[in-house]
């Protein structure tokens, strides 16, 4: 009788969803049509083109972090998106969710080399805010800076770089906002980092401009005609 007790014990517990978890998501869509977004397969929602929208996620907790006297539920997710006019699935990108933490979620066109783009991209910071702040843990407390605000090329274009200064263990990731800048190393990293980036030819026969959006921190590229 003792053993039935038991396993009915566990079976109440396991329908109470105390090893369930709602986490908080927020997903940027830069992509010029709708986009459905999916958190382990199974969609969450869906956002309009050059919109924003939040989302919670229930999901299995995996473990825990921050305090041990007062551990955070955490989940591990891999997010994908899928353009709603294409048809076109996102490879994943990974990330660990964290109770009462906002993980970010950013969706844009795939920038290629040499020029064009593809559909759609993902990436995931897993920086997010509690209680109003910026966090790279429920503890911790980020801020991100850049070591230029704007960088200026002539025509010919060409290589360019930027700092990014943080403390340890701060998550950032940086995309352009342009298909003739093309981030070609540090595209993501935690803590202190370097973002190289490649300038194409300005075939246009006007002035052009672009930026770089790195840890929420902006680089501003002008290029001359």
């Amino acid at each position: 009788m003792r053993r039935v007790a038991t396993v009915l014990a566990v079976a109440v517990l396991a329908g109470c969803d105390l090893f369930h978890a709602d986490f908080s998501v927020a997903v940027g869509n830069r992509m010029a049509n709708t986009v459905s977004v999916f958190a382990n397969g199974q969609q969450i929602g869906e956002v309009g083109a050059n919109r924003t929208a939040t989302f919670t996620v229930e999901q299995s907790t995996s473990g825990s972090v921050g305090n041990p006297a007062s551990p955070a539920p955490a989940a591990q997710v891999t997010f994908s998106a899928r353009d709603t006019t294409t048809g076109v699935l996102s490879a994943g990108a990974t990330a660990t969710l964290v109770k009462d933490v906002t993980t970010y979620v950013d969706v844009a066109p795939c920038v290629l080399i040499g020029g064009g783009s593809a559909s759609p991209c993902i990436s995931v910071s897993a920086s997010g805010t509690t209680n109003g702040s910026t966090t790279g843990s429920p503890t911790q407390t980020c801020a991100f800076s850049l070591s230029a605000a704007n960088q200026t090329f002539n025509t010919t274009g060409g290589t360019g770089n930027v700092t990014v200064t943080t403390s340890n263990g701060c998550a950032w990731s940086a995309t352009s906002t342009a298909s003739w800048v093309v981030v070609t190393s540090g595209a993501s990293g935690t803590g202190n980092g370097v973002v190289v980036y490649q300038v194409a030819p300005n075939l246009t026969g006007q002035a052009r401009t672009a930026t770089l959006s790195i840890g929420g921190q902006t680089l501003t590229i002008n290029q001359t005609a």
